[in-house]
């Protein structure tokens, strides 16, 4: 049954060890997989799976109905936790407030219709532990892109580089228009098409901050937070490059917002 923690087009519902909140076209057919196991583990089992680079545990597989976009592959991710915290509670989230895939589900389903360009939410799954859970999400699969991350690894070609980084700014812009935050943008989530006129696309928002269209900037933070993971990754670019020239790449427009 939908419920107000549900955006328009997506019902939540129980199952035998949680909960979950999916696209109504996909339900009948998510139902089924989680009585018997989660869905990460169903997708690992699938024969056609490709596991997704610089992106944690994520698989695509091949989606076995149409989607919201009807996009002929799935990304199935698990969440695990980062820094300090993993050490004690592993991919375990205390059942605080509301569940980080539902909460992810409705970041992307307000940061589509706002106009940004990340991959249509299917499904998120909670799996009870105690006064824990864990717990994993499915997303539509944009075809023909690579993680910005992989980009700048292989690229020497300065030019090429200053080209992806701004297809990036111009990503960020479009997020700070719309009163999106993302609160973790580093070079593995955002993806870029070989194209060098591709416009970016971003995922993993089950941190991000959805605020009034111009009542705030972040601009400037998610700048900071892509040039650390840049500078981190040791790309050639970032060798060549320092902070100030990194954040002055990402300040050039490509055209695409």
């Amino acid at each position: 049954m939908a419920t107000s923690l549900a955006p328009k087009g997506y019902i939540s519902c129980q199952h035998t060890h949680g909960e979950f909140m999916s696209w109504e076209g996909a339900a009948g057919h998510i139902a089924p997989i989680l009585e018997k196991t989660t869905l990460y583990d169903w997708a690992k089992s699938q024969e056609d799976r490709v596991v997704l680079s610089g992106r944690g545990l994520v698989h695509s597989i091949p989606a076995p109905l149409p989607g919201p976009e009807a996009r002929s592959r799935w990304a199935v991710r698990h969440y695990l936790r980062g820094g300090r915290v993993t050490t004690h509670l592993g991919d375990l989230y205390l059942g605080i407030g509301k569940p980080r895939p539902f909460w992810e589900i409705k970041a992307i389903e307000t940061a589509r219709a706002r106009g940004i360009r990340t991959p249509a939410a299917v499904c998120g799954a909670t799996y009870s532990f105690g006064a824990a859970y864990r717990c994993d999400l499915v997303t539509e699969a944009i075809p023909d892109v690579r993680t910005l991350t992989d980009l700048l690894l292989e690229q020497n070609d300065l030019i090429q580089s200053l080209n992806s980084l701004a297809r990036a700014g111009d990503l960020i812009r479009s997020l700070d228009d719309a009163g999106v935050y993302h609160v973790d943008l580093n070079a593995n989530n955002i993806l870029l098409p070989q194209k060098l006129d591709g416009p970016a696309w971003v995922v993993d928002f089950d941190r991000a901050r959805v605020t009034a269209p111009g009542s705030i900037s972040f601009a400037g933070r998610m700048k900071c937070r892509l040039v650390r993971s840049i500078l981190k990754i040791r790309a050639p670019i970032g060798r060549e490059c320092g902070k100030s020239e990194l954040l002055n790449a990402l300040s050039a427009t490509n055209g695409h917002q």
